[in-house]
């Protein structure tokens, strides 16, 4: 079923093709590992979170699915109106894992709904009905607020990092590939405002299984 779903997602957007997904994925689990390690977190409660984060990371941009081609597959950048409805997908991949039977569902829904989440609350989808898309608190033009800080799931977190990494070193139709330098220098900036410094320490601490990774899901 998760390789029919990420085969599913490939087909829809032509980003999310099968290495890109290994990718994020494997990024993830280095850098939750070194994150749990440094927390003392028992050897077998790691190795169960590292192999269920593994399939939930594969899936964070499942609900892509529900959003048009002429959306998914625009050859250029996104207007106000358009961001708005492919900002949805984090609702849509989270309803996908409703009926949580396992933990994987319930990992697989917080990933969905959590990686475009900013550590500063400037993220989405914030705090939502997560089944009607309603706020749940507003600011004072009554859009949601975005969670902030450790009100973000930490695999949410995570994946936020994994997937903004893997973004910048590729390459779109819009955008060439950035340099493992240019990347590093602006994952480095957006600690404390995008990102949670503390994961990014992680990130770092594991930078050199995570270019290894990389290397080995290299887009042919």
């Amino acid at each position: 079923i998760l390789l029919r779903m990420t085969k599913m997602a490939e087909l829809r957007d032509p980003k999310e093709t099968g290495p890109h997904v290994n990718r994020v994925a494997g990024y993830s689990v280095e850098i939750y590992d070194r994150w749990a390690r440094r927390a003392g977190l028992p050897e077998r409660q790691i190795a169960r979170n590292r192999d269920t984060l593994r399939m939930a990371a594969m899936l964070h941009d499942v609900g892509k699915v529900a959003i048009s081609d002429t959306i998914l597959k625009k050859p250029g950048r996104f207007t106000p109106e358009e961001r708005t409805i492919m900002e949805q997908h984090t609702l849509f991949g989270a309803r996908l894992f409703t009926n949580k039977q396992s933990e994987f569902d319930e990992m697989a829904q917080v990933v969905a709904l959590n990686h475009h989440e900013n550590w500063d609350g400037t993220g989405y989808p914030g705090h939502v009905n997560m089944e009607t898309g309603e706020p749940l608190k507003t600011d004072s033009e009554g859009k949601p607020i975005g969670k902030k800080g450790e009100e973000i799931p930490l695999f949410g977190r995570i994946v936020a990092i994994a997937d903004v990494y893997d973004a910048l070193r590729s390459q779109r139709v819009y955008k060439e590939a950035w340099t493992e330098e240019q990347t590093l220098e602006e994952i480095r900036k957006l600690s404390g405002s995008k990102f949670d410094p503390e994961l990014i320490d992680c990130f770092f601490g594991a930078l050199r299984s995570i270019q290894t990774i990389s290397d080995r899901y290299e887009e042919r």
